[in-house]
């Protein structure tokens, strides 16, 4: 199971410099191929096809298969199903699920193509001209874990992490653009969530009671805490397509696509004194103390992302003997440009208002590039008469070349991505994809079809030399060590995560130009954890350290798809 931490996502967004990390490369490379509904339900198994709008991001050569024009519209609806185990302490004792969905509209296809005759009875007998948008990934996702704990808080985590930072620089709203504090902290503190205690650097949070002896602070009581994940967007590739029929029996095509993906991601946690009145803070008014005690607490952390990039590919589709079709792909590495926008945002609640506060950050703002990996696909079909086909299809993307830079880097500076390239070099590996599709005429005018497609993840983790077993954020946080040859890594492993889709079609064909197909698709996620703050080291009511790790949401996430394709053929 891929664990994703909170540290890799803060790692570099929370200090202002902008939000790009190892797994939102992956994240905004990978693809899950959508298209007409013909294309989805038979699971996207169309490299050897052709014939099909769908397929022309898949495989530019299959545009040439059809000798006609077309022009398809595909409107789509998402449904994300997303059950959450919240557990109090780390991994260990995982409470029911909690299950949230979440519903969308969609385009997954938008196309047109022209097929011109050149006249020849052999050699180039067409061409056909392209331009569509397939969508190429769904980020609908929602999720929410509760539960409570007793011995560690995300507003303790806070005060601990800032441990070290003056006052006079967490209490100045300047300071989110002329400082290195990270803005998390600066956000927390102005929004009334951890003050000082003892000497300048040292920070208790709200949550925590501070002994009598002014030696450590603790959380004193139960906090009912809630942990809310939220993501949505999509990525469309719009492409544009030059393919060519050669003697009918081999099919070369050429695309250009410019992927284009809007993608939001939402992180909120609350936090609530379970009985206030374990939970006593004291205000110092002008040399007079007060006591008023904690109700609850909230963060949330938004980061948008526009990403823009563009690509070439190449594809062939023979058909070396009646009803048997070879098709094969090369896609280069695409070119994104990257940019961010993200804001923080704290509040704090008391039982008297009167020390209530709240605070939001500027809104961050980054650009970068970033390279995604290079891609092939092989495809088998064979077509049995005018009854049916069955389509075999395996693609394989190098997620190692992914490669982050600055843009108009001057090419004497200094590589500020030295870490995050390290570590996609590293821990992202091969991905593997196997889909599988079926179509069945029922009728000369009504088909039926299924697919199932199969991907494998390309996060791999290592063993080091001195023992350990780290993962892509523990690389990170330990960089320096590795970098430096303190420590060295040995041998990788995948995690053996797997994605999995089944789908279902029926297609209607009208003896004119008029055609409408309909799919459903049903995706079946990986496992994932996540953290929802750092591991910090606590104390109990008597002053004793304890390792408690922090809380965990363990997310469950399936995803359902149904579009409409409506085209007409000229």
């Amino acid at each position: 199971m891929k664990k994703i931490l909170a540290i890799a996502a803060f790692l570099a967004a929370a200090v202002g410099a902008g939000a790009q990390n190892f797994y939102d490369a992956i994240t905004f490379s990978q693809n899950q191929y959508f298209g007409t509904a013909r294309s989805v339900a038979m699971g996207n198994a169309m490299t050897a096809v052709g014939g099909d709008l769908g397929s022309v991001g898949i495989n530019p050569a299959g545009s040439a298969v059809a000798g006609y024009g077309q022009f398809t519209i595909t409107p789509g609806l998402s449904i994300s199903s997303v059950g959450s185990a919240y557990s109090p302490e780390g991994e260990r004792s995982f409470g029911a699920p909690n299950k949230m969905t979440n519903s969308r509209m969609t385009l997954p296809n938008l196309g047109l193509s022209m097929n011109y005759r050149t006249g020849r009875s052999s050699g180039v007998k067409a061409i056909t001209f392209s331009v569509l948008t397939n969508q190429t990934n769904d980020y609908n996702f929602l999720a929410e874990g509760f539960g409570s704990n007793s011995q560690t808080s995300k507003i303790a985590e806070f005060a601990d992490a800032a441990f070290g930072y003056s006052e006079s620089l967490l209490s100045k709203y300047s300071s989110f653009n002329s400082t290195d504090i990270p803005w998390d902290f600066l956000t927390a503190y102005q929004g009334g969530m951890f003050g000082p205690y003892g000497w300048d650097g040292v920070y208790a949070g709200v949550t925590e009671k501070i002994s009598d002896d002014g030696d450590y602070h603790y959380v004193p009581g139960a906090l009912n805490q809630t942990s809310s994940l939220s993501k949505y967007g999509t990525k469309s590739d719009l492409v544009l397509n030059l393919a060519f029929n050669v003697s009918d029996r081999v099919y070369l095509g050429f695309n250009v696509g410019l992927p284009t993906a809007r993608y939001h991601y939402s992180e909120s946690f609350y936090e609530s004194a379970a009985d206030p009145d374990l939970f006593p803070i004291i205000f110092d008014d002008e040399g007079r103390t007060n006591t008023t005690y904690f109700m609850r607490g909230a963060y949330n952390y938004k980061y948008n992302a526009n990403i823009d990039g563009i690509y070439a590919k190449l594809g062939v589709i023979v058909r070396p003997a009646d009803g048997l079709r070879i098709g094969a792909t090369f896609q280069t590495p695409t070119a994104y440009t990257v940019s961010e926008t993200w804001q923080n945002y704290a509040s704090t609640t008391f039982d008297n208002p009167v020390y209530d506060d709240s605070e939001t950050s500027p809104v961050g703002e980054y650009s970068y590039s970033l390279r995604s990996p290079y891609r092939a696909s092989f495809g088998v079909a064979y077509a049995f008469g005018k009854q049916g086909l069955l389509s075999v299809d395996y693609e394989l993307a190098d997620y190692s070349v992914m490669r982050f830079s600055s843009i108009h880097r001057d090419r004497m500076d200094a590589d500020d991505f030295v870490d995050l390239n390290m570590t996609s070099k590293n821990f992202a590996g091969l991905a593997h994809a196997l889909r599988v599709g079926a179509e069945w005429r029922m009728t000369p005018e009504v088909s039926l079809r299924a697919g199932y497609a199969l991907s494998t993840s390309p996060e791999r983790y290592w063993n080091t030399s001195d023992g350990r077993t780290v993962n892509a954020s523990d690389y990170l946080s330990d960089f320096d060590s590795f970098f430096n040859r303190a420590a060295n890594l040995t041998s990788p492993h995948y995690y053996g995560d797997r994605t999995q889709t089944a789908s279902l079609g029926i297609g209607y064909s009208s003896p004119g130009s008029f055609f409408v197909d309909a799919a459903v698709a049903f995706t079946s996620y990986p496992k994932t954890t996540f953290a929802p703050y750092y591991d910090y080291l606590s104390y109990d009511r008597t002053g004793a350290t304890r390792n408690v790790e922090a809380p965990r949401l363990l997310n469950t996430r399936s995803l359902w798809n149904a579009c409409l394709t409506l085209g007409w053929r000229f």
